[in-house]
């Protein structure tokens, strides 16, 4: 699923704040299932603009991780193509993540997660 972070900067002006890849990451959480957030090792400066700004995010409705080979205590296998597997149905809440504090945090949006249907 793909999503839209939009921060209002009324700072009066740009920021310029480190990232990798992407400022904001958007992953479901459950009661029973916490993924864990790892930003890539690379480091870029971003600028926010004075304004309104928009920023692309996806949201899996997979583990965030996986090992190849055997599962390592929480995490899971990876599939043959070495993705990680689907999350089990159920209902879960999509949440911002973010390095730093740059924007406040909204409110976790709910997600269900249901069994694909077979392909005819």
């Amino acid at each position: 699923m793909s999503g839209r972070v939009v921060v209002e900067n009324n700072t009066g002006r740009a920021l310029h704040v480190p990232g990798c890849g992407g400022l904001f990451q958007t992953m479901l959480v459950s009661s029973t299932y916490h993924p864990a957030v790892a930003w890539p090792l690379c480091w870029q400066m971003f600028t926010i603009p004075i304004g309104e700004s928009s920023y692309s995010v996806t949201i899996a409705a997979s583990y965030s991780q996986c090992s190849a080979g055997r599962p390592h205590g929480a995490v899971r296998a990876c599939l043959p193509d070495r993705r990680p597997p689907p999350l089990p149905p159920g209902v879960y809440h999509a949440k911002l993540f973010q390095l730093g504090s740059l924007v406040p945090v909204p409110p976790a949006m709910t997600v269900r997660v249901t069994t694909p249907e077979p392909a005819p």
